[in-house]
Order: structure tokens, then sequence, then C-alpha cells
């Protein structure tokens, strides 16, 4: 039986005071204007920086970018599906993300989360909950203290407070939303998660968390809170009578990506493992085993419905189309890799065929570099790490970025 933590600390009133209702939208103003392509693309090769602060780097340059807050929407309508690119790294962070608190069975939920049309999907991510007797258990945190906080906000109708948390992976759109919490929440993460996060140095505060309301609010400060319950292969909770396990895969989006699946039901949450209709972030994965994690999944019987970390619920047929960017990435960058071209043209020349149409299609660069290192053994290594910022000013170059 999950354990229980009083009701109402993380749902207070305080707390939930700032998260604007899910069924009407706050007022919204015109977005603000572009980053360059440039600028964008640069912030987007800070995910390579496996080591800790490197995806941390977009909220802290984000404080010079010029972002001015728009509004913030949550809508209890469904969130929709793959739509036209979204302009990539050209973007400013999302002024619009769409919210729907979705039933997937008895006990299982997921919250999803999606940017309004032609704006960028970059740390906007989805959760999950599974409903005990007496608790509730959290799957993931968000990337913004007001994506946790609408998400804390939705799941108050269930009428029980979160026991735990379980990540699913260290980059901050899945962690930075734990400050919203209640204190001393238990927090489980796969062990290579938290010896990442344990790493993290002191983060900055994105100052447009201030002005745009869609990620926060004046005196919200960036903080990383560590995991306190780590396993290696797998652990299983029950709440009430439903089965919840955590399993580590093996390599995949990170080095430490935990699956969270609810077999009664044949449901499962892969985090960041999975993107539906939004360009996958290779910033520190590992595409041959993160190819090998999805034809796991998709010869398991025992999963029919997924929760990807970005993107609507889906199953089997969605899971099987990203795989097939997956191998392009794979095969056409050996392609190139072996011809002697770089990642950045590379990556400016390649056919993307139908993932062309995918949200945020420019991260080809940082993943066709991500995947160039893969070849090379360098992964990890400050070769890694400076090959990506190569390939995303000649991608930039190559395609007339501002």
């Amino acid at each position: 039986m999950a354990k229980e933590v009083m009701a109402g600390a993380p749902g207070s009133a305080a707390r939930e005071a700032a998260a604007p209702g899910l069924d009407t939208p706050a007022s919204v103003t015109p977005p603000p204007p572009r980053w360059s392509r440039r600028t964008m693309l640069w912030l987007a090769s800070g995910a390579a920086m496996v080591g800790a602060g490197g995806m941390w780097a977009q909220g802290a340059s984000a404080q010079g970018a010029g972002a001015q807050g728009a509004g913030a929407q949550a809508s209890a309508g469904a969130v929709g599906g793959a739509r036209p690119a979204a302009g990539g790294f050209g973007a400013a962070p999302a002024t619009i993300i769409n919210t729907e608190l979705k039933k997937l069975s008895a006990t299982t939920y997921a919250f999803l989360q999606r940017e309004a049309q032609g704006q960028s999907n970059y740390s906007v991510s989805n959760f999950g909950i599974v409903v005990g007797p007496n608790s509730l258990l959290a799957i993931d945190a968000g990337g913004g203290p007001q994506h946790a906080r609408n998400f804390i906000a939705a799941a108050k109708p269930l009428g029980k407070p979160f026991d735990r948390v379980v990540i699913t992976h260290s980059h901050p759109d899945h962690i930075v939303g734990l400050t919203q919490f209640a204190p001393g929440i238990e927090i489980v993460a796969q062990e290579e998660t938290r010896k990442q996060m344990a790493g993290m140095p002191a983060m900055p505060t994105p100052a447009y968390w201030a002005t745009n309301p869609a990620w926060g609010k004046p005196g919200d400060v960036n903080k990383v809170i560590v995991p306190t319950v780590t396993f290696h292969d797998r652990m299983t909770v029950y709440y009430g009578d439903t089965q919840v396990d955590f399993l580590w895969p093996g390599r995949a989006h990170t080095a430490g990506d935990a699956l969270v699946k609810v077999p009664k039901d044949k449901i499962l949450f892969m985090g960041d493992i999975a993107f539906f209709g939004v360009t996958p972030l290779n910033g520190s994965g590992f595409i041959e085993d993160w190819i090998k994690v999805c034809d796991r999944t998709l010869e398991d019987d025992s999963v029919e419905t997924i929760v990807p970390g970005h993107g609507p619920v889906g199953g089997k047929a969605e899971l099987k189309e990203m795989r097939g960017y997956l191998e392009l990435l794979w095969r056409e960058g050996r392609k190139t890799f072996d011809a002697g071209v770089s990642a950045g043209r590379a990556a400016a020349e390649i056919d993307l065929g139908p993932y062309a149409s995918w949200t945020d299609a420019d991260r080809i660069a940082t993943n066709l570099a991500r995947v160039y290192s893969e070849f090379r053994g360098t992964l990890g290594s400050p070769a890694d790490r400076d090959s990506v910022r190569q390939a995303v000013t000649e991608y930039n170059q190559l395609k007339g970025g501002r």
C-alpha cells in the first residue's frame, strides 16, 4: 500500500491560487517577438551538455533574450496531435499551453500539455496520475512551476493528496515543478537520474517566469530537488490493488530513463522515450539503444496505451512512427558521416519526409550532431558538446538563420 501524506498539502489554496482555471483561459496578448533562429538553436545545443547544468542554460540565457510573457491558457478540450512545425528553435517559449486531464482507466490519468499551434513544444511535457484509496501517485513534475500548479489543480477533484512523485528522467522539463509539491514528498527515480540531479549546480531562475504566466509568476524560484528513493532495474508500488511498476529499460533518451507501467490496464508512461507528433530531442540520448527499447516495447503484448513525454496519448502505431524518425537519424546519419559530410550540412540537407511537419523539426541539427558523436565514440565528452555547437552554427548559416 502506498504511504499517505496529510491531505491538502500539495493542493493547498495558497499553491493553487495562481493557477488559471482549467475551464477559462487567462487573457492573452500577442505573442512575444521571435528569438532568432541562431539564438534558440544555440540554446538547444545545451541539451548535449549531459553533465547536469547544460539543459538549464536555456532558462538562464532566456533572461537576456527579450522574452515577454503574453498569456497562459488551460483548456478542458482535447489536446491536439501532430501539426505543422512550430518554427523549431526559432520560437520563444510557448505563451499559450492547452491542458487536458484524460482518463485512461478507472485509476489512471494522463495530464497532457500542448502549446498553441505555431509555438514551440520546448519543455512543454506531460504528467500522469495513478489513484489509490487514500492518495495519488504523480508521474513527472513539468518544466515550469505553473505547469505543476496546473497539474495539482486539475487533480484536486480526485479528492486525495499526492504522496509520491516518480520522475522519468533528469531533464528540466520533467523535474522543475517538484518545488510545487509538498515538502518532503517521496520522489522516486532511476539511480542514474538521481546521480545526474545530485550533480547539478544551483540553477538560475528564468526571467520569463515572472512575465509569462504560462510558465510561472513573480517570486517563483528555480531549484533542484533531488530524488529520495532510487531503483536500478525495477520497483513496484501499489495504490490499492493497482500495481505500478517503475522500470529501467536501459539507455535510451538518457542513461537513467524510467518507464511507468500499470500492468492491469496495459498502460505505459514512457517519458521522453516517446514523442508523438513532436520531434524527439536527442541532446543526451543513445540512438542505437533507444531504437532497441522501442522495438522491445512494440513486441510487448502487455502494452496497449502509451503516454509520451510530449504529444498526445497514443499506442504502438504512434511509437512505431516515432521509431522511424530515430531510424532515419541513424541510417541517413551513417551515410553522411561515412561520406565526410559535416553534421550541420547533413542536417540542413536531409529529407525529413513526414517528420518535416512535426513540431520543432529544427532539432535535426542537435540530433544529428549527437548521432555523429555516437559513431565516433565521443558521447559525453567536450568534443561531443563542441560538435553540437558547430553543427547548430553551420545549420543556421545554411538555413539563412537570422
